[in-house]
C-alpha cells in the first residue's frame, strides 16, 4: 500500500524535471534508453531466471514516462507551430503525434508474433524475443499503469503551479475513488476495460497520500541521485518478485 505513492510523486518530479531541463530532446532520449535498459534487464532475468522463479514480465514505468514527456514536448510544438501558423512544421508536428502510435498499432494487430516470432518457440525464446521487441518498440501495452497516467502527466504539466498540479492529482484520485467504491450495477462493468480497470480499484486508492508530499515540494532541487534511482527501480521489483515467489512456495 506504501508503494501506492511512489508513482504518482516520481509522475510529478518528472513534470518539474521536463519544466527545468535544459535540453528536452536529451531528456527524452535518455528515457527511452533507461526504459530499453530496465526492459533488457527484465529480459535477461526472465532468460536466466525465468524458468526456475516462473516468467515475470511487469509494465515499465520509465516508457510511460517516456510517453508523457514525448507528448508534452510534442503538444508544446504543436501549439506553437499553430501559434506561429507555421502550416510546414506543424504538418510535421502532427505527423511525428501519428508515428508515436505506431508501436502501439503494430502490437494490436501481433506484428510480433506473425512476423518476428519463431514458430513453435519455447518459453524461454517467446520471452527473449517478446523483451527485445518492447524494448526497441514500446506501445501503450508495454508501459505500467497504461494511457491514464500518461495523461494525467500531460495534464498535471499545462496545470503549471503546483497548486494547479495538486488539484489536477487530486481530481483524477477523486475520479478513482469513485469508481472503486461505486455499486456494479453503476458502472455496469465498466471496471473490466483499460483505464477503468487499472485504476476503478481499491488498492490503488492510497495513492491519494502523495498529494500531502506533493505540497511539500518548494521548487528548489533535491539531491543529485537520479541515477541511483535507474538502477533500484528494475533491481528491487526481481527482488521482491522473487522473495514474493519464494515465501509463496
Amino acid at each position: 500500500m506504501i508503494g501506492r505513492l511512489a508513482a504518482p510523486l516520481f509522475l510529478f518530479l518528472l513534470v518539474q524535471s521536463i519544466r527545468h531541463t535544459r535540453s528536452k530532446p536529451i531528456f527524452l532520449l535518455r528515457l527511452y534508453l533507461a526504459g530499453m535498459g530496465v526492459e533488457l534487464f527484465v529480459t535477461v532475468m526472465n532468460v536466466c531466471l525465468g524458468e526456475v522463479f516462473t516468467y515475470f514480465t511487469p509494465g515499465n514505468i520509465i516508457f510511460t514516462f517516456f510517453y508523457t514527456a514525448l507528448y508534452i514536448v510534442l503538444i508544446e510544438k504543436l501549439a506553437s507551430d499553430w501559434k506561429m501558423r507555421d502550416m510546414r512544421t506543424l504538418a510535421v508536428s502532427v505527423c511525428l503525434i501519428a508515428v508515436s502510435f505506431v508501436p502501439t498499432i503494430l502490437y494490436l494487430h501481433d506484428v510480433l508474433y506473425h512476423t518476428v516470432m519463431p514458430p513453435n518457440a519455447s518459453t524461454r525464446v517467446y520471452f527473449l524475443v517478446k523483451g527485445l521487441y518492447n524494448s526497441l518498440l514500446p506501445s501503450f501495452n508495454s508501459m505500467n499503469y497504461g494511457i491514464g497516467f500518461v495523461l494525467l502527466g500531460v495534464f498535471m504539466y499545462f496545470a503549471k503551479s503546483k497548486n494547479g498540479q495538486c488539484l489536477v492529482f487530486g481530481v483524477f484520485c477523486a475520479v478513482c475513488f469513485v469508481g472503486a467504491f461505486a455499486a456494479p450495477d453503476e458502472l455496469y462493468g465498466i471496471q473490466s476495460f483499460g483505464f477503468f480497470q487499472i485504476f476503478f480499484d481499491r488498492f490503488q486508492c492510497p495513492m491519494i497520500f502523495a498529494l500531502p508530499i506533493m505540497y511539500l515540494y518548494n521548487g528548489k532541487p533535491g539531491r543529485k541521485c537520479k541515477w541511483f534511482f535507474y538502477g533500484y527501480y528494475p533491481l528491487h521489483r526481481e527482488l521482491i518478485y522473487i522473495i514474493a515467489h519464494l515465501v509463496a512456495e
